[in-house]
């Protein structure tokens, strides 16, 4: 194999990196730390990791590029084209337009479920902590002050490993099939995290070094893969983790460099599906001692779900996919300056009216796609305009107008072209439904195996959390029924409940051990093993009357 190693000039931000012959040019930026859109996980279909080869001079103009069903031809003609589908042979000089880079954007405030200030009690004697919620699709950081007991700045990015799979089973199966894929997953999020700290550290003025602790929650296989260890038998029957004890390690020991001596902590996991995200999570919202019939869903790219029933906690976890956060929608993104994140359709013209995030309401950015919450508006909006009927098809007889059309499917349009900072019309597709049935129909089948084995017909009151759980209407999750009939009040949204745990145990040791008896405590319910879930998941599939 050749091993040669070439030079990429980004003159659109004047820096040189180095890359290897083999890889993509996608695969190359995210490991230099230039990251990249890539929701499809560099399968060359969501078109968002496109960037402009400005040298050499042959940039594709031919018509069979595997880019073609993507791109235009006056794109390709132009010298664009996607990162994931440009093998890197020699030098090159390249532009990457903003809308393809990853942009760290603050967080909205840090999570909810904490108050202003934090009792701290802990051995160590750093000003100041890091606390990483390192989720499939979203990593979100907050830099602490240790002394204060108060988030100082918070964060979050988009998780460069979706170059290589938007779900676990996804880069499971990359790493079994080939082990030096461990490493490139490990250090992309190593790369993501040094990103996010330094522009914490830079907008608060603050030394990276002065960081000496560092908390880690995420699912199992996240956790793996930052640790260095294989998840390969997390993806195989009976998917058990190689280890559910926390971990502590050196800073350096990972290829984190903002304070090489500073210690990284991992929560302890439940299972192989059930990691320390929701142990996190449990511990924010302080579970054991809620009523019981108290359900807790952590919404995600993988859904994990924790009960406390009459005789205890039981948790069970279901495969929701990324559709939650955006990542495999048409023209999903994550939750910065430009997102979709609300919608509501006229019933008389079926048109539809957006409201989109704005960070710097000064400097407004165009309209460049549809976050997480803004997925879920979008679907109860035209469900309840009649737009979609109950199986998930299109009604375009309602309002044709507002229809484009794509290999004579029908899409949604929510922006027109010249709103956008495309220049090209954001859509809704009928993919992109499908992609939501899969999601709440999994998460609800999940709920309600999990309160049926434990003798309740529906949780008594419903916790969300979760970065996408935060944002996202009540109402709207009831309408597509991402869960069951209940009353609104007896919903509560907790905000990122498992970065909340992440802060409460960097200020607080008592916390890691609370997770340890958490963990010991919990039943776990295997949904694939269970004879009636497929029917289940079937049944949940349409929208509810």
């Amino acid at each position: 194999m050749n091993s040669n190693t070439y030079n990429i000039y980004i003159r659109s931000e004047d820096k040189t990196i180095s890359a290897q012959s083999g890889q993509t040019l996608l695969e190359a930026l995210v490991e230099s730390g230039v990251l990249l859109r890539a929701d499809c996980g560099g399968r060359g279909r969501c078109g968002k990791c496109k960037i402009q080869i400005i040298n050499p001079g042959d940039t594709g103009t031919d018509d069979k590029l595997p880019e073609s069903g993507v791109l235009s031809q006056a794109e390709i003609d132009a010298g664009y084209r996607l990162g994931c589908r440009v093998d890197i042979t020699g030098d090159m000089t390249v532009d990457i337009p903003e809308s393809s880079l990853l942009t760290p954007e603050v967080a909205q405030k840090g999570p909810t479920t904490l108050p202003d200030i934090i009792p701290v009690s802990r051995t160590s004697s750093d000003p100041y902590g890091i606390a990483v919620d390192l989720g499939t699709t979203t990593i979100a950081l907050y830099l602490c002050d240790l002394n204060l007991g108060k988030i100082t700045a918070s964060i979050s990015l988009r998780n460069p490993q979706v170059i290589l799979g938007d779900d676990v089973m996804s880069r499971i199966t990359a790493v079994s099939q080939n082990p030096c894929t461990l490493r490139r997953l490990q250090k992309m999020a190593v790369n993501a995290m040094e990103c996010g700290i330094d522009s914490l550290c830079r907008s608060s003025h603050i030394n990276p070094e002065t960081i000496g602790t560092m908390v880690i929650v995420g699912n199992s296989t996240m956790i793996h893969m930052f640790l260095g260890e294989d998840p390969t038998s997390i993806g195989v029957f009976p998917y058990e983790p190689l280890f559910k004890e926390e971990k502590t390690v050196r800073a350096d020991k990972l290829g984190l460099r903002f304070n090489p001596s500073a210690e990284i902590r991992t929560l302890p996991l439940i299972s192989g599906f059930l990691g320390a995200d929701i142990v996190s999570a449990a511990l924010a919202v302080d579970l054991e001692h809620k009523a019981k019939g108290t359900l807790l869903v952590d919404v995600g790219t993988n859904g994990e779900i924790i009960f406390l029933g009459k005789n205890g906690f039981s948790a069970t976890s279901c495969a929701t996919g990324p559709a939650f956060e955006g990542a495999s929608i048409r023209h999903g993104m994550h939750a910065i300056s430009g997102a979709i994140d609300a919608v509501q359709v006229d019933p008389e013209t079926g048109k539809a009216a957006c409201s989109v995030i704005q960070k710097n309401p000064k400097q407004p950015k165009k309209i460049s796609g549809l976050c997480g919450s803004g997925v879920v508006s979008t679907v109860a909006e035209l469900f309840r305009a009649g737009l979609i009927l109950n199986d998930g098809r299109f009604n375009t007889e309602n309002a044709p107008d507002m229809f484009q059309y794509e290999n004579e499917l029908p899409e949604y349009i929510l922006a027109q072209a010249g709103d956008t900072l495309s220049g090209k019309a954001v859509t809704f597709a009928q993919q992109d439904i499908r992609a939501i049935q899969l999601a709440k129909g999994a998460l609800y089948a999940g709920i309600q195996m999990l309160c049926r084995e434990k003798g309740y017909e529906r949780p008594d009151r419903l916790l969300i959390a979760g970065a996408f759980g935060s944002y996202i209407k009540k109402e709207d999750a009831l309408t597509i029924g991402m869960f069951p009939a209940m009353a609104s009040d007896d919903i509560e949204i907790v905000g990122n409940a498992a970065g909340a745990g992440a802060v409460l145990s960097l200020f607080d040791d008592h916390y890691r051990k609370k997770a340890q008896e958490l963990v010991r405590e919990t039943e776990v319910l295997e949904l694939a093993l269970h004879p009636d879930f497929q029917d289940i998941f079937i049944e949940s599939l349409a929208f509810p009357d």
